[in-house]
């Protein structure tokens, strides 16, 4: 498999990771623009055999490689195991998961290794689950960033056009009224937010 232009978007040595993981397998790889309501994906596509991951090309080096080993562990655990039987994150995902992230621990800088480590033993569905993480790799480019959990309870803040109201902490996420349709929402303690 040609890698050529993915090493741009991968930490130093990913990419011999990236050539063991993907032997043996058909693959069409895509790198998306922003999309707001993931950051990767993975599907079987019907023709030729194939498998599809997208990941999403304004990531930083580090979250790019995460999601798409989170994408790799979903290609992993489809071949493995009948896909109609299992949960797409239920326990099968969660151990090629964790064994893909202990095998490749050392492509991330020394200080974010102890929180791999920890999500290896105890993989999430989602990168924003786990708060330590997705701090960490995927808004490193804006250190200024203001998430929904670092508000008081009661303030008023926006999430694009849609203004909301931060009410109660419920586990990860926090139950938040849309002002104008009086509707409740739980959002992501790690939900970006500009406060109003």
């Amino acid at each position: 498999m040609n890698l050529e232009h993915l090493t741009s978007y991968l930490p130093h040595n990913a990419d011999l990771y990236v050539k063991k993981w993907l032997e043996n397998h058909f693959i069409t790889l895509k790198i998306t623009r922003r999309r707001e309501t993931k950051l990767g994906d993975y599907r079987k596509l019907v023709e030729n055999n194939r498998h599809q991951i997208t990941v999403n090309g304004d990531l930083n080096q580090y979250a790019f490689f995460f999601v798409f080993t989170h994408e790799v562990a979903h290609l992993k655990t489809f071949v493995q195991f009948d896909s109609r039987k299992i949960n797409p994150h239920g326990k099968e995902w969660k151990t090629i998961f964790g064994h893909l992230l202990l095998e490749s621990i050392h492509v991330y800088p020394e200080e974010l290794q102890p929180y791999i480590l920890h999500h290896a033993k105890h993989p999430k569905a989602s990168l924003g689950a786990d708060i330590n993480i997705s701090k960490y790799i995927i808004d490193d480019k804006n250190p200024a960033q203001i998430y929904l959990e670092d508000l008081e309870d009661g303030s008023i803040f926006s999430i694009g056009k849609r203004i909301f109201k931060k009410e109660s902490k419920r586990k990860l996420r926090y139950l938040c009224l849309e002002l104008k349709t009086k509707k409740k929402y739980l959002i992501n303690a790690t939900a970006t937010v500009n406060k109003l």
